[in-house]
């Protein structure tokens, strides 16, 4: 064939650089006339495939830095000791009992069946007011409690509430009256299993990697690892416990995450708007403080909730020290009371892929130190591995690529953690 012969300058026809496109050119698609493809011109592709998932993984960080324990079996169980004192709630009224020159004068008090079993004869207990009796007696739920001699003793609403200050004892007794013996609550969780797969047929496989004009076969083998991490990330904050019917019929286990813990236990959740943001949260962390003083919570919920808080608290921010050098987040903290509370983002929470909406707005504060990862003895925690194609003997003309791992946590003391939701409408 011989070679074409033209007039250079007339238009862009038959060449120039409108003309000039690779095969599958973006250009051809969107140029007011029609263009030529050669495929004597290398389409031009970045080599490396640019990864737009942020980096979303603080708070599995903060997870791992304390390693797994094992447990024998994919479900277990695990005990808490508690408190061991129960304020006193009526429900039923009193009225007021006068007080009878410089004796006692008695009342009875109608309470439900938690204060009924945490409290003894010879207990002392004190009415909202500050006012001080003795408990004499208690049948069918009800306590004969008698005053200090010469005092009254106020009428009992339905709203009140006892405190329960200590036993008293006389000398010359020959009996004990405050018998008692610690109280366990029994938690147990399950064994989570993940799996993510690939497969690629021989042929097709080897013709990405002859080929192939980016690391997209790289870039695909690291995102099944890459999404594992995001299932576990979900299961983390938000499993909720029980069995979960599969394809084929299968059953299998699935672990309680944070959040779900913490509502079924009757964990403190509060909604703020913004505006009391600050009384609330100051609130809530308050009460549900049970560390020694200077110790450390966190704080997770995305930028966009903890905004909220750095606003407040933005005179008040220091930098997040841990002992560890491997723990340096580069999180923020801020000091409430006698405690110290580290922001620590988690954007995933507002992917709509991941969590449901409620999600993006909220805020988590967790005593890290009561939830231990655990996985079950024997079996990696992570592992991954490839199944034969026909060039290793098997009779499959293909081959799956596949990562498998387990998790759960047991969580200690959910009632030491707190959710606040923020309300901006």
């Amino acid at each position: 064939m011989p070679n074409t012969n033209y007039t250079p300058g007339n238009g862009n026809a038959p060449y120039g650089l409108p003309q000039t496109n690779p095969q599958g050119s973006n250009y051809a698609g969107v140029a007011s006339t029609a263009v030529t493809e050669s495929n004597l011109i290398e389409k031009a592709i970045a080599r490396v495939i640019y990864d737009a998932a942020p980096a979303q993984f603080v708070a599995l960080k903060v997870l791992n830095l304390g390693s797994f324990e094992d447990r024998n079996s994919d479900e277990f169980e695990y005990l808490e000791k508690t408190f061991g004192r129960v304020p006193l709630v009526p429900t039923a009224t009193s009225a007021i009992v006068a007080a009878s020159g410089s004796t006692s004068v008695s009342q009875s008090i109608t309470v439900n069946q938690a204060s009924f079993d945490g409290v003894s004869p010879n207990d002392i207990i004190i009415y909202p007011d500050g006012t001080h009796a003795t408990v004499t007696a208690k049948a069918a739920l009800v306590l004969t409690v008698r005053s200090v001699a010469g005092q009254g003793l106020p009428a009992v609403a339905l709203t009140d509430v006892f405190a329960v200050q200590s036993t008293i004892s006389a000398d010359g007794t020959d009996q004990f009256y405050h018998y008692d013996r610690m109280t366990t609550v029994t938690r147990y969780n399950f064994i989570h299993f993940f799996h993510r797969a690939k497969r690629w047929a021989r042929v097709e496989m080897q013709k990405y990697i002859n080929a192939g004009t980016t690391d997209f076969m790289e870039k695909d083998s690291m995102e099944k690892v890459r999404q594992i991490r995001i299932d576990m990330f979900c299961a983390y904050w938000n499993g909720q416990r029980g069995e979960y019917t599969l394809a084929g019929g299968y059953t299998a286990k699935g672990m309680g995450g944070i959040v779900p813990t913490m509502r079924a236990a009757g964990s403190i959740e509060v909604t703020a708007t913004v505006a009391s943001l600050q009384a609330m949260f100051e609130s809530t962390v308050l009460a549900t403080n049970f560390k020694a003083e200077g110790a450390t919570r966190f704080v997770y919920g995305t930028d966009s909730a903890l905004l909220e808080l750095s606003k407040i608290y933005k005179e008040e921010r220091v930098r997040y020290e841990p002992n560890s050098k491997i723990a340096d987040l580069g999180l923020d903290m801020i000091k409430v009371g006698s405690g110290n509370y580290v922001l620590t983002p988690c954007e995933l929470f507002s992917e709509p892929s991941c969590f449901e909406a409620g999600w993006k707005d909220r805020l988590i504060i967790l005593d890290q130190e009561t939830v231990k990862p655990v996985k079950m003895k024997g079996i990696p925690q992570v592992e991954m591995g490839k199944t034969d194609n026909v060039a290793n003997g098997s009779h499959k003309d293909y081959e799956d690529s596949w990562v498998r791992a387990q998790f759960s946590i047991e969580f200690y003391n959910p009632l030491a953690s707190a959710i606040i939701n923020i309300d901006r409408s």
